[in-house]
């Protein structure tokens, strides 16, 4: 047994910033525990203490035990009235004990007995500091949204967090947490993971004023949460109450007081990023309302959201003659999202939720023409972008016992991935004129290929939770069916007109051949993943906190024929963590934790590796145009030479593209800290984590060394081996197994042949990252807030993770790093996520009883800069053009030019609150980057010009005239204006 002695100031204290770190990952219920003692410290059994949620009804009563535990698990977050009883002393009575998302309240409850004319100490005792907790990260709740400036999304949420940055903007606005690559954190809603789990990047985009609190987990997480090497951002949405509320929020983010990027210019004066005319107008309107169906059992909660955001930027500029020409892209998004949420209460021990929203948009994209500044064409549709879907989740939540409680949910989560265009149906006609000459290419088509693809996730899990004396022993299973759809072809049908090599006539040549091409690729493709795992929370001594965990997870990938792909059984990953208390009192604890964490292999990785494709290529006699306008060719001559028949639609074997070893990829993680109390509303801490992310998956070009090996063992090759197309999903750096005919007809047959790994010559994939983050919160006191973090970090390496930032390479598992040894050469040095300083700091101030400020204020160090260009040795590295670490000729080591600037950025918040009778209304602005900060955030890493031969002898090339120039910068000031009225 063992209790905590706080004042009650720190009940403020917990529900302003959630100081204490979440227990549950994925859960979106909270947690009341605690024991009851006299004043004089003596256990007491046989009290009666009873919780009551102030706002939906909810009761439950427990009696302590011999040790004076009591335990409240699966709460609604929310308010709670506490009170304890026991014949022979006063009744204790505490009116609001805040429970948040995934949070532990420990309470320390005093009695005094009936004859004792003043207590000496009154009320409930919270603590501060989670003396059971090994999790580290921070919760994010309502309160902090309406005080500090924060962009409405999951990446602004995640930012506020210590070890979190900005990932590279080919990807989007995302976070890398812990240094993993962007691509390696989950999203959960209502316990939903909505990641995209084709590649990991990004998430669905419900909502955001459907939220009401937000847990950013940067690391040690329990056993019950997996599929994950980098953060977790969960999300709980809003529900209702007895009280009928209703209110609209708008939201308007205006052109007119949005600054632009600076546009970059080249040595010849001639601009190459303009963004001068960038223009984009966002609004946001919702109206919502909740309440009580049935009062203290059955609530709801409702928002109707319809956006309208317009996106106008130009392309690259290019010199034709004395003009400059320009693409210009308009995107607009107007389609509206809706969430709704229902609460039954059964009774009050069993709860069921359903949460349903939609995110479905469908974008049109314009092009324009541009010259010399000036539109001079009218606006032409280019075709539509679809994202999103819908999404469904049940809860049941049950208390069994006062010993035994569990919960089960359901959920499907889907996502539409489709970029059409009515122009798709026409042909793309490729002409050349000889052979050294460029291709023109004609017809009026918009995409050369487009596809239709549609995700969709189901999963299912069941935890329960069973208290034994000591200890806490959580334990569950959870599965979920991920099915890909994918249908990529042609735009049309795809011609090529082959011209003579003597031309004769250059003004007016005449082909003799025409080529026409059938391509289609994709399937269905179905992942399963399962996992099963036991946590025990184990209270050694008053003092000593054990928790010690261990998680089973196996991962399926089926191909398009509906065979297994890839099948990763039984990875064991223990989650070990133990706390002191060293004064006993719950203010202070020092604690350290172990992970191992599974990442599973990307649905892209099905879909590029295992798909069924046709690939066909037919050859006919030039006979004329069928349509001279579009330059469509006849395809009605004699064939000119057999059909290319590259695939026939046949799914590949997997044996012969995965290696018949293949171990999963994984991450072990360390952390120990640090944190107390100064007095009842300031804490600080500090912490150091260090990550390693030990294996690797990857497809790896196996062909020079597999030739290698071949002629040392059976003397004779691969005849199929060219030197780069022949890739194998594998760990890089270990022998490959697969099962194969090298050379068709020839000697050698089919079987399983193991390269080793000093043949295939790639070393083991290596990504380090070592953090130390220093922490002091001023917790909310009615008049001021302030939380403030100083990190510095390292993230050093060869392989960034799942995605490549150096080439904006979002094929999870599949980037170009491996594909041939040549391109490792100078891989190790600092990562692109490496940012080795940062300060966070943000807070709020109350004016007035009317008038709120807030500030987010954000520095950091910057990205380190490369330098890549053509291989000069290794032939086959060349061959995909400037992706080495070689620069004219001479090896650049990764990250070895130093780095980009360092940034800051200041964010300022007002907000006004008005009184109209029944109504309220808040009127406020937020500034982002006040000070307009131009900060220079990436630059262009290619220096060879790719103009240059990638095959053959080796050619020095020219240098790209972008290079080290700024390719982006932070983002511009804006302002949001935002008015909500709630009834």
């Amino acid at each position: 047994m063992f209790t905590f002695r706080r004042s009650l100031t720190a009940l403020a204290v917990t529900a302003s910033l959630g100081l204490a770190v979440p227990a549950m990952a994925t859960d979106t219920n909270g947690f009341i525990t605690g024991s009851a003692t006299t004043t004089s410290g003596t256990v007491l059994s046989g009290t009666t203490v009873t919780i009551e949620n102030i706002e939906t009804g909810l009761k439950r009563s427990v009696t302590t035990g011999d040790n004076g535990v009591f335990r409240f698990p699966l709460l609604p977050p929310g308010a709670y009235k506490v009170t304890a009883e026991k014949d022979g002393y006063q009744t204790l009575v505490q009116e609001k004990v805040q429970v948040g998302i995934s949070g532990k309240v420990n309470m320390d409850i005093e009695l005094s007995s009936e004859d004792v004319e003043t207590i000496s100490v009154t009320g409930s005792m919270v603590s501060m500091v989670d003396v059971t907790s090994t999790s580290t990260g921070i919760t994010v709740d309502a309160m902090v949204l309406e005080k500090v400036p924060v962009p409405r999304d999951f990446t602004g949420v995640a930012l506020l967090a210590p070890g979190t940055t900005k990932g590279d903007s080919a990807f989007g606005d995302l976070p890398s947490i812990g240094g993993a690559s962007v691509a390696e954190n989950a999203f959960y809603v209502n316990g939903l993971n909505i990641t995209n789990f084709r590649t990991g990047v990004g998430s669905s985009e419900p909502p955001f004023d459907m939220f009401e609190t937000f847990e950013v987990k940067t690391g040690g997480y329990s056993a019950e949460f997996g599929r994950v090497t980098g953060g977790v951002i969960n999300a709980k949405t809003k529900s209702g109450s007895n009280e009928f509320k209703f209110g609209m929020n708008a939201y308007w983010e205006p052109d007119s007081l949005r600054a632009d990027k600076p546009t970059t210019y080249t040595a010849d004066g001639l601009s190459r990023l303009d963004n001068r005319y960038d223009e984009n107008d966002y609004w946001d309107v919702n109206i919502w309302a909740s309440g009580a169906i049935i009062e203290d059992r059955l609530f709801y909660y409702a928002l109707y959201n319809p956006r309208s955001d317009i996106f106008e930027y130009r392309g690259r500029e290019t010199q034709s003659g004395a003009d400059l020409l320009q693409e210009v892209y308009k995107d607009e998004d107007k389609d509206a999202f809706w969430a709704a949420k229902i609460d039954w209460y059964i009774n009050d021990s069993n709860i069921l939720e359903v949460t349903a929203f939609s995110d479905e948009s469908k974008e049109e994209n314009y092009v324009d023409f541009a010259t010399n500044g000036q539109i001079d064409s009218s606006r032409q549709t280019l075709g539509f972008t679809e994202n999103g879907g819908k999404n469904y989740t049940v809860k049941y939540t049950s208390i069994l016992t006062d010993n035994f409680s569990v919960s089960a949910q359901w959920g499907l989560n889907k996502y539409n991935r489709s970029t059409t265009s009515a122009l798709d149906v026409n042909p793309v006609v490729y002409r050349r004129l000889d052979s050294n000459a460029a291709f023109v290419i004609g017809g009026n088509w918009a995409n050369f290929t487009f596809g239709t693809g549609e995700d969709e996730r189901e999963v299912l899990r069941v935890d329960a939770d069973w208290y034994l004396g000591d200890h806490e022993i959580r334990f569950g299973i959870d599965t979920e069916t991920l099915t890909a759809v994918q249908t990529t072809v042609n735009s049309g049908n795809y011609y090529y007109l082959i011209y003579m090599d003597d031309v004769t006539d250059p003004a007016n040549p005449s082909p003799y051949e025409v080529r026409r091409r059938t391509y289609a690729s994709g399937g269905e493709f179905e992942n399963k993943n399962t996992a099963f795992y036991i946590q025990d929370q184990w209270q050694v001594s008053d003092n000593l906190v054990l928790n010690l965990g261990v998680r089973n997870d196996s991962f399926e990938n089926k191909n398009g024929a509906g065979d297994t792909f890839v099948k990763l059984d039984n990875n064991w990953g223990l989650r070990t963590g133990a706390v002191y208390d060293p004064t006993g009192t719950g203010d202070s604890k020092i604690w350290v934790n172990y992970g191992r964490y599974y990442l599973p292999v990307a649905a892209n990785t099905n879909i590029r590796l295992s798909g069924a494709e046709t690939y066909i290529q037919e050859y006919r006699e030039w006979t004329g145009f069928a349509d001279s306008t579009l330059e469509i060719p006849n395809f009605d001559g004699a064939q000119t030479r057999p059909d290319d028949v590259f695939s026939n639609g046949d799914v590949p074997s997997a044996d012969a593209i995965v290696d018949a070893n293949l171990d999963s990829m994984y991450s072990d993680e360390f952390i120990a800290g640090y944190q107390f109390q100064l007095n009842d509303e300031w804490s600080m801490g500090i912490q150091a984590t260090y990550r390693e992310l030990s294996t690797t998956i990857e497809d790896v070009a196996i062909d020079y060394g597999f030739n290698k090996y071949l002629e040392r063992e059976f003397g004779s090759s691969c005849t199929e081996c060219s030197g780069f197309h022949y890739y194998v999903l594998a760990n890089p750096g270990a022998d490959i197994t697969v099962t194969t005919d090298p050379d068709g007809d020839g000697p050698l047959k089919e079987q399983a042949y193991t390269i080793p790994s000093s043949d295939l010559n790639y070393p083991e994939s290596v990504r380090n990252f070592g953090q130390l983050d220093i922490t002091a919160e001023k917790a909310w006191d009615g008049v001021w807030m302030m939380k403030a973090a100083y990190t510095w970090s390292h993230s050093w390496g060869n392989n960034e993770g799942y995605v490549r930032s150096d080439n904006g390479q979002d094929d999870a598992g599949l980037t170009t790093l491996f594909d041939q040894p040549g391109l490792l050469d100078g891989a190790y040095g600092n990562l692109p996520n490496d940012r080795r300083h940062a300060v966070k700091v943000f807070g709020s101030y109350q004016l007035t009883d009317d008038l709120q400020l807030g500030a987010n204020f954000q520095w950091q160090s910057g990205r380190p800069k490369n330098a890549f260009g053509y291989h000069p040795t290794d032939e086959f590295a060349r061959i995909y053009g400037s992706e080495s670490f070689y620069s004219q000729g001479e090896l650049v080591p990764r990250g070895s030019l130093g780095t980009t600037p360092s940034t800051w950025q200041l964010d300022l918040t007002a907000s006004y609150q008005m009184d109209l009778g029944d109504f309220d209304l808040t009127l406020r602005a937020d500034v982002f980057n006040v000070f307009n900060n131009d900060g220079v955030t990436e630059v262009f890493e290619i220096r060879d010009d790719e103009a240059a031969p990638t095959q053959g002898a080796y050619v020095k090339p020219g240098i790209d005239a972008d290079f080290g120039n700024p390719s982006n910068w932070q983002t511009p000031r804006f302002v949001r204006l935002s008015a909500n009225l709630r009834f």
